[in-house]
């Protein structure tokens, strides 16, 4: 991913480097899957969305879950739960309590390994800034009704955390690379899996 926000680009560290590298082709199967195409073409409906939504509500939750059972003292925070904002966009689109309860919730993830929460905070992160690409088709093809706070309508701090995250990572003991990456790999197959 690279940064254009008029600032200079982020030097890439070896362990950011090798993430990118690990998860590249995971990465590409995940924006090819079938639910992520029909996301980006000009049928999409606010009906889909809204199942969308809660698809990712049943995901997210779990890896915020996850996340939170296997932190350490020693791990970087992990961004706010986007569990949050998800519930606030189906709200929006009109499904009420019940509704959002009822979702299919993913039960295959536990626990990520001990100092591999970098690797989920890449994924998370990563998935923050892409969404401005969503926001944007979303926003052209069901109109401003649409409620896109989970892909990061309004939000204006995804970079910052970027920058955060990218000079946290380049400080990561190398002893944590491998589980580093496997947790990043861990995610983007939950994520295509749920999908």
């Amino acid at each position: 991913m690279s940064m254009t926000s008029g600032r200079a680009p982020i030097s890439a560290s070896p362990m950011l480097d090798l993430l990118r590298t690990e998860t590249r082709s995971r990465h590409a199967a995940l924006g090819a899957s079938a639910a992520m195409v029909r996301l980006f073409e000009p049928t999409y409906t606010a009906a889909e969305y809204r199942v969308h939504l809660g698809r990712m509500l049943g995901l997210f939750e779990a890896l915020e879950d996850a996340a939170l059972r296997g932190a350490t003292p020693g791990d970087p925070a992990p961004p706010h739960r986007r569990s949050i904002d998800l519930r606030h966009d189906l709200r929006l689109m009109g499904v009420d309590a019940a509704g959002i309860d009822g979702f299919e919730r993913c039960r295959t993830i536990t626990q990520f390994s001990a100092g591999g929460m970098r690797g989920y905070t890449y994924v998370m992160l990563g998935s923050m800034l892409g969404g401005k690409l969503v926001v944007k088709h979303l926003r052209s093809v069901l109109g401003p009704a649409a409620s896109l706070r989970f892909y990061g309508a309004g939000e204006s701090g995804a970079i910052g955390l970027w920058e955060t995250f990218c000079a946290d990572l380049a400080t990561a003991p190398h002893a944590d690379a491998r589980a580093i990456c496997d947790t990043a790999s861990a995610v983007f197959d939950a994520y295509a899996g749920w999908l």
